[in-house]
């Protein structure tokens, strides 16, 4: 991973074979960023993405092996427990330019990834909501 500051944040480039979500949670953890957006594209392999079910109250997970173009990559930071916590969806597009898309669990870099990490002053925390089984923002 390689990295420069810019006004309002950093421009982040992962390399392949870089976890998506383990590295950037190591560097918002090293930069100690409490509250920041994601926004990238590139493109990854062995990409496990989600969809929550809400009658069931948890993720049908897919793996998409192949290689695939990340044609849209959001999501952001906050503190969950303390720790930098990465919330991230992501789009992907195949060789026959379908899409599918959703929560991003993991992934790892195939070519690059190209992120803005835009950061916001301050901290962002979020709390475990045993109802949903998610982990709200508290704003």
């Amino acid at each position: 991973m390689r990295s420069r500051a810019v006004a309002g944040g950093y421009l982040v480039r992962l390399d392949r074979g870089e976890e998506v979500i383990e590295t950037l949670t190591s560097f918002a953890a090293r930069r100690k960023i409490g509250c920041g957006f994601l926004q990238g594209i590139g493109a990854v392999e062995n990409a496990e993405i989600g969809y929550f079910d809400l009658a069931k109250k948890k993720y049908r997970r897919r793996t998409i092996a192949s290689v695939a173009e990340a044609v849209g990559l959001n999501g952001n930071i906050s503190l969950l427990d303390g720790k930098p916590f990465i919330h991230a969806h992501i789009i992907l597009a195949g060789p026959d330019q379908k899409v599918a898309g959703g929560h991003l669990f993991s992934a790892n870099v195939a070519i690059t990834l190209e992120i803005y990490v835009r950061v916001i002053r301050g901290r962002l925390i979020r709390k475990h909501d045993p109802k949903t089984g998610f982990n709200f923002w508290q704003p």
